[in-house]
C-alpha cells in the first residue's frame, strides 16, 4: 500500500519523464468518442498480449478497486488485434497501443505503425507517448513502446501505476465533465458555503436530505425503481491534535456520524449504518483534496442490523486556516448490481470541496485581477 501511494503522487513527475504528447491540434471536423465509462482498448500483437508482456498491462488496468465488496476492475479491457482495429472500434474513449521492434508478427508489424520504427529507435529513453483526440473528440490515447518485449516489460513494471492512474485521471476528468453539464444545484452549493464554511460542487439530481449544525446529507436516490442510491455527507469539528488521524479514531467517528444521522428506516433503532471492519480490509491513503492534507479512506458499510450494506468512500481534510476537520464521505446503496462507477462518480464530487477561506481567497484574487 505504501508503494500505491508513493506511486500516485509521483505520477505527474513520472509521466512528464518518461512521455511527451504529439504536438498539433487536429483541427479537421470529428465525432465525439464513444464508449462506457472505465471501458479501453489495448492493441498489440496477439503473443506478447498472452505472454508476460500482457499480463503486465492486465496486472495494471484489471487490478480490483480497493474497499468494493465484490472485485471490480479498475478498467474493463477489451483486447484487440491488430489487423481487426479499424474505422469503428479508432472512436473508443480510451485505446493504448502496445508495440515492440523485436516482433516479428503481422500484428506486430502493424501495431508499429500507429508509432513508426523510427520514432522508437530515436527515443530509447522513453516508453509511453500520450496523445488527444486523434480519431475522435474527447479520446484519449497511450502509445507504450520499447526496442524489445523484455525491456518494455521491465519499464511498465518499474513505474507501476503510472499507465493506470493516467487513465483514473482521464476518466475522472471525463466525469467531472459529464456531471456538470447539465443544471448544476448552485443553491445547494450556496447553503453548504454560508452554512457550513464549505464549498462543495453538487450535480443535478441531488438533494439535501439532512441539515442541521455539523452535518448535512446529501443524496441522489434515483429517478427509477431499483435505481442506485447515491449519497453524501459531510460533517466537521474543531480539531485538536494528530491522533484525529488515527485510524481508529477515524472509523470510530465516521460510526458515530453514521449512528446518530443515518438510518436505512427511522422507525428501526437498530439500522443505523456503521463501518465493517472485519470482513473487507479497509484501506487508507494519505492524499490532498485541493490543496489541503486529508486522508483517504475505503471500505464497506452494513446497517447494525445486517440488513443492507455497500461501499464507502471518505476523506479527513484538515482545514489549517480554521482549525477544522472535515469527513466528507460518499456510500452506495446498491444491492446486488456493479458500484465502481457510482462510487467514481462519488469521488468526483468529493474532490470539488474547498474551504470557505479558499473560496474566499479566489475571490479576492479575482477582484484584484479585474
Amino acid at each position: 500500500m505504501k508503494s500505491f501511494r508513493i506511486a500516485t503522487l509521483l505520477f505527474f513527475a513520472l509521466l512528464s519523464i518518461f512521455s511527451c504528447s504529439f504536438e498539433g491540434a487536429n483541427e479537421r471536423l470529428l465525432v465525439n468518442a464513444s464508449g462506457r465509462p472505465g471501458e479501453l482498448f489495448v492493441v498489440m500483437d496477439s503473443l506478447q498480449w498472452k505472454a508476460e508482456l500482457g499480463q503486465v498491462i492486465r496486472n495494471e488496468l484489471m487490478s480490483v478497486v480497493p474497499g468494493l465488496a465484490t472485485d471490480e476492475p479498475y478498467f474493463t479491457v477489451r483486447y484487440i488485434e491488430p489487423t481487426r482495429f479499424n474505422s469503428v472500434l479508432n472512436k473508443a474513449k480510451n485505446i493504448v497501443f502496445v508495440a515492440t521492434l523485436d516482433s516479428k508478427t503481422k500484428g506486430g508489424e502493424t501495431v508499429r505503425g500507429y508509432i513508426t520504427d523510427t520514432y522508437i529507435k530515436e527515443h530509447p529513453d522513453k516508453f509511453i507517448i500520450s496523445q488527444k483526440d486523434l480519431y475522435a473528440k474527447g479520446q484519449s490515447i497511450l502509445y507504450l513502446f520499447g526496442s524489445s518485449e523484455n525491456q518494455l516489460t521491465e519499464r511498465i513494471a518499474k513505474n507501476e501505476y503510472v499507465v493506470r492512474n493516467f487513465f483514473i485521471k482521464t476518466e475522472r476528468d471525463r466525469l467531472i465533465q459529464s456531471l456538470y453539464t447539465s443544471k448544476e444545484k448552485i443553491g445547494i452549493n450556496n447553503t453548504l458555503l454560508k452554512e457550513h464554511n464549505f464549498y462543495m460542487r453538487v450535480p443535478n439530481g441531488y438533494r439535501i436530505e439532512e441539515n442541521k449544525p455539523g452535518f448535512v446529507w446529501l443524496r441522489s436516490p434515483g429517478v427509477t425503481e431499483g435505481s442506485i442510491d447515491k449519497n453524501i455527507f459531510v460533517s466537521y469539528k474543531p480539531y485538536t491534535d494528530q491522533v484525529s488521524f488515527n485510524e481508529k479514531q477515524i472509523i470510530a467517528w465516521r460510526n458515530e456520524i453514521t449512528k446518530n444521522n443515518i438510518f436505512e428506516d427511522p422507525d428501526s433503532p437498530a439500522s443505523y449504518m456503521e463501518a465493517d471492519t472485519v470482513n473487507i480490509p479497509v484501506v487508507y491513503l494519505t492524499t490532498k483534496i485541493n490543496g489541503n492534507f486529508a486522508k483517504e479512506i475505503r471500505g464497506i458499510w452494513r446497517t447494525h442490523n445486517f440488513s443492507v450494506g455497500g461501499p464507502y468512500l471518505s476523506y479527513l481534510v484538515l482545514d489549517e486556516d480554521s482549525h477544522e476537520l472535515f469527513y466528507l464521505d460518499g456510500f452506495v446503496v446498491a444491492p446486488g448490481k456493479p458500484k465502481r462507477d457510482a462510487i467514481n462518480e462519488l469521488e468526483a464530487i468529493l474532490n470539488t470541496f474547498k474551504t470557505k477561506q479558499q473560496i474566499e481567497s479566489a475571490k479576492k484574487s479575482l477582484a484584484e485581477k479585474n
